[in-house]
């Protein structure tokens, strides 16, 4: 596409200072093609059509860079023109004239706070617009139809609590079901934040099995699951099960160095790591790992104690570490937190026994699916 280029786009323009707006913005004009470009530290964002009167967020928006300074310079007039009249001081001001279609979720949520600050500011109504706009698959219509909910409650003057109560209807009209129920949650396919990626694999060349070169993934099917759900809920299994003799996880390379008489040596992870390293399981392993689970259902609903169900009550992930120091602590606060850091876990048998019976049924679909794509091993993988 043509904003790749770092030289001037017509020999005939001068080399000028871009028109500086608000944030590391600036204004350039792109004369060839009769547009106006809106970049952020030289990275395009925005475009305008003079000719469609049509401003658009770029679809690549902070991926694809111009030399600005090879560009000639939009006026004020210009600008204000293509803005209805307005010069922009804000990123909003450039977003309110875009597609709602052709912007992101942080978008959407920075105009609804800008634009209904009283209702936005409480953190129930806030948290439950958000879920609804990331787990709709149409987001822009999910957006406009907030907006006209918002709107009608502003001019109803309605209370924080009827509009909370409203976007959880909305949601469920939208999507089909409740997402605002407490749950251990499980995300289909890949979240980038602390969650663990779990998916089925198959290893093309085991010189290295922590190589993402040589370890074929089947996306299609991969969940996600927050860390501290796997560390309260499955580390229990999966320590147990973890075979640190299988092949592809005695391959792992952890580091190569050389010694002091120059011969390389290579370092391989030994047992279970919970930083992005492959960590696989046979089928069959896997198979072993659901049968326990089911076994620790059936011990939830009857009252039977077993390894697993003490496990459960013993807490752990991040509540449960060691806090060693923490930004703006004092040694006193620091001291405090470790003494009364929980030790113990109290979350309800139902929604654990809710969690494992969705877990079982996605690992049982992953299994079917990878095996008659030809993926042997299911990986679990650490933020």
């Amino acid at each position: 596409m043509y904003f790749y280029h770092s030289g001037c786009p017509s020999s005939g323009h001068e080399r000028v200072i871009s028109m500086k707006l608000f944030n590391n913005f600036e204004a350039v004009k792109f004369p060839e093609e009769n547009l106006i470009l809106i970049t952020h530290q030289g990275y395009l964002y925005y475009i305008y059509k003079p000719k469609y009167s049509f401003w658009q967020k770029h679809k690549n928006a902070g991926n694809d860079h111009i030399t600005v300074e090879n560009y000639p310079d939009v006026t004020p007039e210009e600008l204000r023109e293509s803005l209805n009249g307005i010069f922009p001081q804000k990123e909003t001001d450039l977003l309110r004239f875009c597609r709602p279609r052709d912007l992101n979720i942080r978008d959407m949520l920075a105009l609804l706070e800008e634009d209904y600050p009283v209702y936005m500011s409480d953190s129930s109504v806030h948290s439950s617009v958000h879920s609804l706009l990331l787990e709709s698959v149409i987001v822009y219509k999910s957006y406009l139809m907030l907006r006209k909910l918002l709107d009608d409650a502003l001019t109803s003057t309605l209370e924080t609590l009827q509009v909370f109560n409203m976007i959880r209807k909305l949601s469920f009209s939208i999507l089909g079901r409740n997402i605002y129920k407490e749950e251990i949650g499980i995300v289909d396919g890949h979240d980038s934040s602390s969650y663990f990626w779990i998916m089925p694999v198959r290893i093309i060349d085991y010189s290295d099995t922590n190589s993402v070169d040589n370890v074929a993934e089947m996306k299609s099917t991969e969940i996600s699951i927050e860390e501290d759900d796997i560390a309260q809920f499955l580390s229990p299994f999966l320590f147990r099960h973890f075979d640190p003799e299988l092949e592809a996880n005695r391959k792992r390379v952890d580091s190569v160095w050389e010694n002091d008489v120059g011969t390389e040596e290579i370092v391989h992870y030994k047992n279970f790591d919970w930083n992005l390293t492959y960590n696989f399981y046979t089928y069959d392993t896997v198979s072993a790992i659901l049968d326990d689970i089911k076994d620790t259902i059936d011990a939830l609903l009857c009252g039977r104690v077993t390894e697993f169900t003490v496990k459960l009550r013993e807490k752990r992930g991040w509540a449960a570490k060691t806090l060693l120091y923490a930004k703006g602590f004092t040694q006193d606060q620091i001291d405090e937190y470790n003494a009364n850091r929980p030790t113990s876990d109290d979350t309800d048998a139902e929604l654990i026994i809710d969690f494992y019976r969705r877990f079982i049924y996605r690992m049982e679909y992953m299994m079917k699916v990878g095996k008659e794509k030809g993926f042997d091993l299911i990986s679990f993988m650490g933020p």
